[in-house]
């Protein structure tokens, strides 16, 4: 028996070497775009987003570490960070949902669209596209409805209208709704 380990990526269960050789058909077929594309005016309403998403993120990690650390050593928390944090919440997802689809990193699953001819496969994802920008679309209303009704209220603690942080369900929801209309015009002008 040999004492030197094998490397379980490099034999098949019985023993056999197996050459591991990346597909660079899929590897082609993922279309993630860089952050730099687009015209001067996609590029600067992405970098302001991204930095509204890092800005809330950035936030919350700080009040939630300063609030953990006063309560720790000093007995006393902050309850008005909590509130800041859980309003920063829409604005942090509505910016990551807009970031995720500016640069094609939406979650989804290709099977069986990539089991499509190429025309039909355009039809699929172009129809896709559209039915998701008429979804942010219909939430982008409700979000006008809710923040016209509930926008003038305050936070507890801080006495802040809550405008500020539930219009994030009318901007971020437009703004998703305006991403996916213009990766469906792209893609529908791609050739197959």
């Amino acid at each position: 028996m040999s004492t030197s380990p094998r490397e379980p990526v490099d034999y098949a269960g019985d023993g056999t070497p197996v050459r591991l050789q990346p597909d660079y058909e899929a590897l082609r077929t993922i279309e993630l775009r860089d952050a730099g594309e687009g015209t001067l005016i996609e590029r600067i309403v992405d970098g302001v987003i991204g930095a509204v998403g890092a800005g809330c993120i950035l936030s919350m990690t700080m009040l939630v570490f300063c609030n953990a650390l006063s309560r720790y050593l000093f007995s006393n928390s902050f309850i008005w960070a909590d509130e800041i944090i859980v309003s920063l919440m829409p604005w942090l997802a509505m910016s990551g949902v807009y970031l995720s689809i500016r640069r094609r990193d939406m979650i989804r699953i290709d099977y069986f669209v990539e089991k499509l001819p190429p025309r039909p496969r355009r039809a699929l994802i172009v129809g896709s596209q559209f039915i998701s920008a008429a979804a942010f679309a219909f939430l982008a209303i409700g979000g006008f409805q809710y923040l016209t009704m509930f926008g003038g209220d305050t936070t507890l603690y801080l006495d802040l209208p809550t405008g500020w942080f539930t219009s994030a369900l009318l901007i971020g929801a437009g703004l998703v709704f305006a991403a996916f209309v213009i990766e469906g015009v792209r893609d529908a002008r791609k050739e197959a």
